[in-house]
């Protein structure tokens, strides 16, 4: 549940975004995307990563166990459904993932992972 909500700029320069608290202390942000294309590689890498989140057990195929015992989508939209957001935590999570599945997902995406990861810096150093 949120408690909080403010429009900031985290940053001189940085980009504006609405930064919000919740009840259990959880503090997060949402920022606009400047470029469609930067949406679309970010929206199309969260859907590559959202099935290894949603599998309920380890396999060739998923990477991580989902920890809430449902796919991340319907976690997500457990009370309304969700349209038009990125979760970044979840696009984050390619990071950690072994090289081999990286270069993987970055194949599916036409991308090298350095390009991956350099666009998700790039959006982490916008509003930090």
């Amino acid at each position: 549940t949120i408690t909080s909500i403010q429009k900031a700029k985290l940053v001189e320069g940085g980009a504006e975004s609405i930064v919000y608290s919740t009840i259990a202390g959880g503090i997060g942000a949402m920022q606009p995307f400047v470029k469609s294309r930067d949406a679309n590689l970010l929206m199309r890498l969260e859907l590559l990563l959202r099935g290894a989140a949603g599998a309920r057990e380890r396999s060739d195929r998923y990477d991580h166990p989902s920890l809430c015992g449902t796919d991340q989508l319907a976690f997500r939209s457990y009370y309304l459904p969700v349209k038009d957001v990125i979760d970044g935590d979840l696009c984050e999570t390619f990071l950690s993932l072994d090289p081999a599945r990286q270069k993987q997902i970055a194949d599916d995406l036409d991308r090298t992972p350095g390009e991956i990861a350099k666009k998700l810096e790039d959006m982490r150093n916008r509003l930090l």
